[in-house]
């Protein structure tokens, strides 16, 4: 069972990264190429990379090295250095694999290792509303090849608390904390009311399956279209749908199309998988207009249990 989950977690994920009906610019085709400069990063002249801290020698432990260098990765680094900003080659890539490095140390430590990071860069309100710009950018759009809500929560609440945002950016950053502490993982999802084509409402906790994959999506939409066209015919859904009797379900994908033009929606409807699949539309758009779930773009994908968490 437990493969299983993994498996389509996997299968959401790739989706989730291949396509999105937000455009945005992936960082891979944007990587930029910087000469090097007379910048002085700490004591270093002519610096052509970040400057990180040595692991000590003894710490073998690669989890225990990992976490070490995670609380002194900005030890280095000069903050109040601006000219810096224009240095992606320092700056940029440093902040890359500071991302990585967070990707694969327990959720307490990255989340610990953020709030030093940014209190350390407080030293320059440009410095640190460079790098609070860079965190959106790279934890909070969708399209991002480093989304990651969690990680992008102790950003958001040590910029509320930083007292350097105008009152514009302070809205901004707090309607996002409001909307990314929704539906996290491992929380029960908000439920919500579908109406299927022939008028009849259902509730989305009433539905009966061990997984159920909750796909937002548009008719209009041309990643909606692929990500449809993947997951009906992905071998590895098929065989996790063969488990599927009339009595029990291992796996149903609720299909929902949250905007109001529902002629559009019926008339894309023949073209949508049927079988293991609940196709619906959301009436009065309640999911947007009371953001039930924070639906920066489409498709949107959640992977729910039993418990619909």
């Amino acid at each position: 069972m437990k493969s299983k989950l993994q498996t389509i977690t996997f299968i959401l994920y790739i989706l989730f990264v291949l396509s999105s009906c937000t455009t945005q610019t992936s960082e891979n085709k944007e990587k930029e190429t910087s000469a090097k400069s007379d910048t002085i990063v700490q004591g270093v002249k002519n610096a052509p990379t970040f400057p990180k801290p040595d692991i000590p020698v003894m710490m073998t432990d690669k989890k225990e090295g990992a976490i070490y260098l995670s609380k002194h990765y900005w030890d280095l680094f000069p903050f109040n250095d601006t000219s810096l900003i224009s240095q992606p080659n320092i700056t940029k890539q440093g902040l890359f694999d500071y991302i990585q490095l967070l990707n694969n140390i327990p959720y307490s430590h990255a989340e610990n290792s953020l709030e030093t990071m940014l209190n350390k860069a407080k030293v320059e309100p440009i410095m640190y509303a460079h790098f609070v710009s860079l965190f959106e950018r790279y934890f909070y759009e969708p399209n991002s090849p480093f989304r990651n809500d969690e990680l992008y929560i102790p950003v958001v609440e040590n910029t509320l608390k930083s007292g350097l945002l105008s009152k514009t950016e302070q809205e901004r950053y707090k309607f996002q904390h409001e909307m990314i502490l929704k539906n996290r993982v491992g929380t029960k999802a908000t439920d919500f009311v579908y109406t299927l084509s022939n008028g009849e409402k259902k509730k989305m906790s009433a539905l009966q399956s061990d997984y159920l994959i909750l796909f937002i999506t548009n008719p209009d939409c041309p990643s909606c279209a692929e990500v449809t066209d993947l997951m009906n015919n992905s071998n590895i859904l098929e065989s996790i749908f063969s488990l599927n009797t009339s009595d029990t379900k291992m796996l149903t994908v609720l299909s929902v199309y949250p905007d109001s033009n529902i002629d559009d929606w019926r008339k894309a409807l023949p073209k949508m998988p049927k079988k293991n699949w609940v196709n619906a539309y959301d009436d009065g758009t309640i999911l947007t207009n009371k953001r039930l779930y924070d639906i920066k773009a489409i498709p949107t994908l959640y992977l729910l249990d039993k418990n619909k968490q």
